[in-house]
């Protein structure tokens, strides 16, 4: 069976002290095939020279909006399932494989799990549990808690391309009906 595909964007804008750890995070992925894309914004701290050590594609987006930036990465990523990643998270090595593979196995566009949180040094702080899939838009809709954000961790959040496309040609957010969402108890 083939590797899935993943593809995953990294905004940055100064972003070289935190950077390194992203893209080894990144590169230690294991059964997935991996594209990555840094959508920077004119870094001069060094962020160009670790993306050159990593070898790893790089965009220019004007400074001033980083959900600009993930999305202009986002419309040149080819993979099936795509996420996008800050340059001061990082990832297990298995978290891309068991979301995507719980995605497939689901059938699902939008696959979320519990995310770990750590300092600075990596370590551990806390988890964010995230909630069942049926209560998922209900939480992002009407609590005053989450005014609006999401209630999973993004970081260990992956979804198919087309919901993507779907949000963009349709100017709004995709709902739970046309996404169908699956969560997992898997720490990502």
């Amino acid at each position: 069976m083939p590797k899935a595909q993943i593809g995953v964007v990294v905004p940055t804008l100064n972003s070289a002290a935190t950077l390194t750890w992203t893209l080894c995070s990144l590169r230690s992925q294991r059964d997935v095939t991996l594209e990555i894309i840094i959508a920077d914004s004119g870094s001069t701290d060094g962020t160009a020279d670790i993306c050159k050590f990593w070898d790893v594609r790089t965009i220019y987006v004007p400074p001033g909006n980083m959900y600009r930036a993930i999305n202009t990465g986002l419309r040149q990523l080819d993979a099936e399932w795509v996420t996008y990643l800050n340059s001061d998270d990082s990832v297990y090595p298995d978290s891309y494989s068991r979301l995507v593979a719980r995605g497939e196995e689901q059938h699902a566009s939008f696959v979320y799990a519990d995310c770990d949180f750590v300092d600075y040094e990596g370590r551990f702080l806390f988890v964010m549990k995230s909630p069942a899939p049926h209560r998922l838009p209900g939480l992002v809709r009407l609590s005053p808690l989450f005014r609006g954000r999401v209630g999973f961790g993004q970081p260990a959040a992956v979804y198919r391309k087309t919901v993507f496309y779907l949000r963009a040609s349709s100017g709004q957010a995709a709902t739970a009906p046309s996404c169908g969402f699956s969560s997992s108890s898997l720490t990502a």
